[in-house]
């Protein structure tokens, strides 16, 4: 009697064990590379993620790096139990060729919880359905280039001057020694982006002059709304190492540090829209549509919404009540300031590192716009200059701000010859900063094959402009014509910085805008000279962005 209990006692422990390995331990997908190690840890490779940013505090570029180890472009990570195993793609072209080509196969990943806490009525945070599509197409004029041009250009180019005049004060008061100025552009670019959403001016530049000035503290409404936007990035390491996302998106809702951000941004956020709607419903006489009094993309928004509820015989709305309204207002400004400020840092980083590549900037800048004073804002936007095109984008490749594009697969889909099923999480590198492991083009996607035969049919690692990607060469981004001229070619690389496809940056137009107006001004009013060693470090910071740890400069008039 007592050994049939004891052979089932042990087939159930044999039983349980298999169970438990199956449901809880990482369960690897065939054939894709993966860390032998992780697999043997319930909690995967969270471990080697910590350990990782411990050391580099950073974690998708050294992570990224593993599939040169592993000879593959593509490999697996275990995230979280019970989930499906994380794939990283580092490729351009595969990553270009999901995010622009197979958008059926996968959709943008709104799982990670950051934005679904903060603004989840914003389109960032929703997944494409016809709503999505809806929500969008209400906000595309706000990104055309004439909306562009007449309203929001004016608000960027006065936070860009007030910068420069910033740093005029920071030259006579730093004695020649090198100044951080990670603040100076986090302050400039949300004055910059605020501005251009909703109108008005936080003068947090102004207010960094009046203390260098004084040497008092200026108390304004400004600070406010710059702590609560930097609240969001800050909390986005509470992701790092969550074996549950919902439970820590729960659990942070209820902390003391949410409540401020929500009551500080919604009271905020409620002035503004209020003012707006009783500013519009003074001028909205049915006479004309309103469009000489926007002022910015939430202008633009309200008072379409206002004279479509007059033509219908409708009340007008309350602004405040519009959710979507209010997220994707927000999701502007989130968006929008953190990403100028991280790349405009990198920048004159790169700038400070090349002194050559400052130097033709500047001459390239002069030439286009003589007469020793700085362009205003329609030359500015209106005249070409090949040299700051080809900067911004060596800029963005080095910088890789944003260092990964998420999706998700809807369906069964193959990468680079390998079954993915449905509902995978993909992380697609967009850092083009090294070639990855190569792969026969068999094992490529018939829409990446097509692509490439339409482009010539040269791969794009054996181009001379993908040639020593460690350096920053501006050149690699011009060509000769067929005139024989040498121009600007948008096409020299793979550029995934902003996404692509239905899913692509919403914002990246107005970005480039903003980009080429703070480094067309600063550029042509300052020099940035060599900094030393213990100021120059290029080791980054991961939150929700890449940014550098250190961003000192030394400035001169130039």
């Amino acid at each position: 009697m007592e050994i049939p209990l004891v052979v089932g006692g042990i087939f159930a422990v044999f039983l349980l064990r298999v169970l438990v390995r199956r449901l809880v331990y990482p369960r690897p997908l065939p054939g894709i590379p993966y860390d032998e190690e992780s697999v043997k840890r319930i909690t995967g490779d969270l471990p080697s993620i910590a350990a990782t940013y411990k050391e580099f505090t950073e974690w998708a570029l050294p992570i990224g790096r593993r599939s040169l180890k592993y000879g593959s472009p593509i490999h697996q990570l275990f995230m979280n139990p019970f989930s499906k195993p994380f794939i990283f793609i580092d490729d351009p072209r595969e990553v270009s060729d999901i995010i622009m080509r197979r958008t059926k196969e996968f959709d943008k990943n709104v799982t990670s919880g950051v934005w679904q806490t903060f603004i989840p009525y914003s389109t960032i945070a929703q997944s494409t359905t016809p709503e999505w599509r809806a929500q969008r197409k209400t906000w595309q004029d706000s990104m055309h280039p004439d909306f562009l041009r007449r309203v929001m250009a004016k608000n960027i180019y006065a936070a860009a001057k007030d910068l420069t005049r910033l740093w005029e004060v920071r030259c006579l008061h730093s004695n020649g020694r090198p100044v951080d100025v990670s603040g100076d552009f986090s302050f400039a670019a949300l004055d910059a982006i605020w501005t251009a959403t909703f109108g008005e001016r936080l003068d947090l530049v102004n207010a960094q002059i009046q203390v260098l000035e004084t040497g008092k503290k200026v108390e304004t409404k400004g600070l406010d709304m710059h702590s609560t936007v930097q609240y969001i990035n800050e909390l986005a390491n509470t992701w790092r190492g969550s074996y549950w996302p919902a439970l820590t998106r729960w659990r942070m809702q209820r902390t003391p540090g949410y409540r401020q951000y929500m009551e500080v941004k919604d009271r905020e956020i409620d002035r503004i829209l209020l003012d707006a709607s009783a500013r519009f419903q003074r001028v909205l006489d049915g006479s004309s549509d309103g469009e000489e009094y926007d002022t910015c993309a939430m202008d633009l928004i309200l008072r379409r919404n206002m004279l479509a509820a007059q033509k219908a015989g409708k009340p007008v709305p309350d602004p405040t009540k519009d959710v979507r309204m209010r997220d994707e207002l927000l999701l502007f400004i989130y968006a929008g300031h953190d990403t100028t400020s991280t790349t405009l840092q990198w920048f004159v980083k790169f700038m400070t590192n090349n002194q050559e590549a400052q130097t033709k900037l500047r001459e390239a800048l002069r030439s286009v716009f003589p007469g020793g004073s700085l362009p205003n804002v329609a030359d500015l936007i209106a005249k070409d200059v090949p040299y700051l095109n080809a900067t911004i984008e060596e800029t963005l490749r080095c910088a890789s701000t944003a260092g990964r594009v998420l999706r998700v697969t809807t369906m069964d889909a193959e990468i680079l010859g390998h079954k993915v099923p449905a509902g995978t999480e993909i992380a697609g590198l967009t850092m083009v900063r090294w070639h990855p492991a190569p792969v026969s083009e068999e094992q490529r996607s018939p829409t990446s094959r097509a692509a490439l035969e339409k482009s010539g049919g040269v791969d794009w690692t054996l181009k001379p402009s993908a040639q020593e990607l460690d350096k920053f060469a501006p050149e690699r981004w011009f060509k000769i014509d067929e005139d024989g001229n040498e121009v600007f070619d948008a096409n020299a690389l793979i550029q995934n910085s902003f996404g692509g496809g239905t899913r692509g940056c919403f914002g990246r137009r107005l970005a480039m805008m903003e980009l080429r107006i703070m480094i067309t001004l600063t550029v042509m009013s300052f020099k940035f000279l060599p900094v030393p060693p213990e100021l120059n470090s290029f080791q980054a910071t991961e939150q929700l962005l890449r940014t550098p740890r250190q961003c000192f400069v030394k400035l001169e008039a130039a």
